[in-house]
């Protein structure tokens, strides 16, 4: 029908080698006519290659932060001319576990793994299987070539720091009541560190733990305010945590920021439009998501690990809610 030999459709449907424009669009013109689609899976087991690169997240549903993760990923990938699986664990030990191991039965060419729950040393195991595996927003000991990530402590000094320039002592900080969250660790520390070398004595107090979303940081604060706590400034885990304590704080009564300010982390798109503008700790988790995929790409085929950053550092973005 197309007038081609097998070879050349063959090289059109798999993509393989350069074929003249008019023979590519007469090989799709009858595959069109024939209503084919292409097999993927016959495809990968021919070629030992899927095209697919699997993405673990942390919540598929939990706002902007792993959208933005994905966007990166994506952008890599597609420019590769192959394709994402997306699975959630939730932060969850079983449920990471469990999609990583669909992503692998799905023959995934590689995975990249937000992984929060797994303990290092199964992720370690992982990482010497066949199937090439970055980490994401994770450090494996070990592994650290393997591994984009993100200086949470850091951050968090640097918001502490920023209030504490500003005259504030009295800092109450609202956090993820998940103590095996790597994250929420490195930031208590943080916070602590920065307290400390200002001379200001850590009261336990002032820290108010919840679930990290903002209905969390909405009870954080809630409780602060319920128990009579004193502070003239609050420090947030995430941006999200903030708006829910920013939400109660202004049905107190208060206003921000001339009787209370406040600090993100993240600084997700919406941090720029809240009333006052939210100053934040930018999360650089989208270009994360693309070092993430060239890392990937590049274990994938079997190039020499690229000498590009790993390590990504906090920016604090400076708007209108600190006074």
């Amino acid at each position: 029908m197309a007038n081609v030999s097998i070879s050349t459709v063959s090289r059109v449907i798999n993509n393989t080698a350069q074929v003249a424009p008019e023979k590519r669009e007469a090989v799709m013109a009858a595959m069109k006519e024939l209503n084919f689609r292409p097999n993927s899976f016959a495809q990968a087991l021919v070629s030992k290659r899927s095209n697919c690169i699997g993405l673990l997240v942390g919540d598929l549903c939990g706002g902007p932060f792993f959208a933005q993760m994905m966007r990166g990923v994506e952008r890599v990938v597609d420019g590769a001319n192959k394709f994402t699986i997306v699975m959630s664990g939730n932060h969850e030990e079983n449920r990471e576990r469990h999609a990583i191991q669909a992503l692998l039965q799905r023959q995934c060419d590689a995975l990249i793994l937000h992984s929060k729950a797994l303990p290092d040393e199964e992720l370690a195991e992982l990482a010497q299987g066949d199937t090439p595996v970055i980490f994401i927003n994770r450090l494996i000991p070990g592994f650290e070539d393997r591994c984009v990530w993100f200086d949470n402590q850091a951050g968090i000094e640097t918001a502490c720091q920023l209030l504490i320039d500003r005259g504030h002592r009295r800092i109450a900080f609202v956090t993820s009541d998940d103590d095996a969250f790597v994250d929420g660790r490195q930031r208590m520390e943080g916070y602590s560190v920065t307290l400390a070398k200002a001379g200001i004595t850590l009261d336990e107090a002032l820290i108010g733990k919840a679930f990290a979303d903002e209905q969390g940081g909405y009870v954080a604060m809630a409780g602060l305010l319920d128990r009579g706590v004193d502070f003239t400034a609050v420090l947030g885990f995430n941006d999200g945590m903030v708006a829910g304590a920013i939400s109660c704080l202004l049905e107190r009564g208060y206003r921000i920021p001339e009787q209370v300010s406040v600090v993100g982390f993240d600084d997700i798109p919406y941090a720029r439009y809240t009333y006052p503008k939210l100053t934040t700790v930018k999360y650089p988790i989208e270009a994360m998501g693309e070092r993430a995929a060239e890392l990937a790409l590049a274990l994938l085929d079997g190039d020499d690990m690229p000498t590009l950053p790993r390590k990504f550092e906090p920016e604090l973005i400076v708007r209108e809610s600190v006074g």
